[in-house]
């Protein structure tokens, strides 16, 4: 794989915690894109995509939390517009996390225009996967490329987040996860952890 430019550690900011109520939680390795040394979001952007995506998975009994510092992302990929791109930009990619990519632009490499996320395979390993996000991203972005993560398509269920159709109702805040999507991801959940794809842990513990 081709690493992702220079992946010096920085942004020294508190860490996002996961909530206590849950039975498993998963870290969030986050890595920004930087431009002229300022990075293309502020960590209370990140925090409320976190949050966002906390609510939604208690039904799964998931949490996730992300740790300081983040990592930084060259310049060089402030406008993600290919798939070359997207491979590239997983260098840092290691098993039992869940990597987040932020990039000021991320291209819709179907159609013209851009998109707020995707969840992307290696296409030399499609067993190693991560999450890009737009700066543009809606609250419920991140939330929606776990759900990917977490073994879901796009959905038809009108209260689904992972529902991509445009529609008044329910309003975006108060779209959730439908049942079923719950029953699959907590089956997905096990998986994962018996494969080791992810690991559960705490902020708080070694």
């Amino acid at each position: 794989m081709v690493v992702a430019g220079c992946l010096t550690l920085c942004w020294a900011v508190p860490a996002a915690a996961c909530p206590e109520d849950r039975t498993h939680c998963f870290e969030l390795v986050t890595h920004v894109v930087h431009k002229d040394g300022t990075p293309v979001v502020d960590a209370a952007w990140l925090d409320a995509q976190i949050a966002h995506a906390n609510r939604l998975f208690k039904p799964v009994s998931v949490g996730f939390f992300r740790v300081a510092p983040f990592r930084k992302l060259p310049a060089s990929y402030a406008s993600t517009n290919t798939r070359a791109q997207r491979d590239a930009i997983g260098g840092a990619w290691a098993r039992g996390s869940i990597h987040v990519f932020i990039v000021e632009h991320l291209a819709n490499v179907d159609d013209p225009g851009e998109i707020n996320g995707v969840h992307w395979r290696n296409r030399a390993n499609r067993s190693q996967r991560w999450i890009l996000l737009s700066s543009i991203a809606w609250e419920l972005t991140l939330a929606h490329e776990i759900g990917h993560f977490f073994g879901l398509p796009h959905s038809e269920y009108l209260i689904s987040i992972m529902n991509k159709s445009p529609r008044a109702d329910p309003k975006p805040g108060d779209r959730v996860f439908h049942s079923d999507e719950i029953a699959r991801m907590k089956r997905r959940k096990k998986a994962m952890l018996k494969d080791r794809v992810l690991t559960s842990r705490r902020p708080d513990l070694p």
